[in-house]
């Protein structure tokens, strides 16, 4: 069985039930040529990729598979359980980090969010294992900012990712969601615009921002949040 053949399986047993088919627009094409020409570009810029995740996700999930039941029992010899997450958590560790990696390669902050559109599971799942990499943020909020705009992607999910970054990149956040310790109080961590912050809000479809509402709670340490 071909690699292909087994990655497709297991996009299969992972997917979820079909929703139900719904009438499709007029303007959706229904000629045989157009749709199997749709077809047969969407699997030559995604197939791979697909492939590629399907068998990532599948050798992820067999590691554990592998390890977790051995490490949970209770009858084995003194230091062994320490010996086997020695020997094999390295491999662990090595295999997400290299998923991490790959997944934050396919994500083009540029051409993105076509790929959300066309093959949003694909989207998803590059986006959750490239969210597992440390130096992810900046290329994430990159890609993810026209897919949010578009009402692809939650808006306030996104505005908290775009500010947290703003806050560890110490500048002014766009979207007011972040906080920092004011004199033992949290208040809002400076906005970059704030005469255009309410309509890039909007965008998002988030309510005014308002800097007294925001924060309020006792505070101890200079740290910075979102909300």
């Amino acid at each position: 069985m071909s690699i292909f053949i087994l990655a497709a399986m297991l996009v299969l047993q992972d997917a979820e039930a079909p929703p139900p088919v719904e009438a499709v627009a007029e303007s959706e094409p229904t000629d045989a040529a157009t749709l199997i020409a749709r077809i047969e570009g969407r699997l030559a810029a995604y197939g791979d990729t697909v492939a590629q995740m399907a068998a990532r996700k599948a050798r992820e999930r067999y590691l554990s598979e592998l390890l977790l039941p051995v490490i949970a029992r209770n009858d084995l010899d003194d230091g062994a359980r320490g010996e086997i997450l020695n020997a094999l958590g390295a491999e662990m560790r090595e295999t997400e980090d290299g998923n991490n990696r790959w997944a934050l390669g396919q994500i083009d902050p540029q051409r993105f969010a076509i790929l959300w559109q066309e093959h949003p599971r694909l989207g998803a799942d590059l986006l959750r294992m490239a969210a597992r990499d440390p130096d992810s943020t900046p290329r994430l909020v990159a890609a993810l900012e026209p897919v949010a705009l578009a009402g692809g992607y939650d808006g306030a999910q996104y505005a908290a990712m775009a500010d947290a970054l703003a806050v560890t990149e110490n500048r002014p956040q766009p979207y007011g969601t972040a906080t920092q310790c004011v004199d033992g109080t949290t208040r809002a961590w400076p906005v970059a615009d704030p005469e255009a912050i309410n309509d890039d809000r909007a965008a998002l479809g988030l309510g005014p921002f308002e800097a007294d509402t925001v924060g309020g709670e006792a505070c101890e340490t200079p740290t910075a949040g979102t909300e």
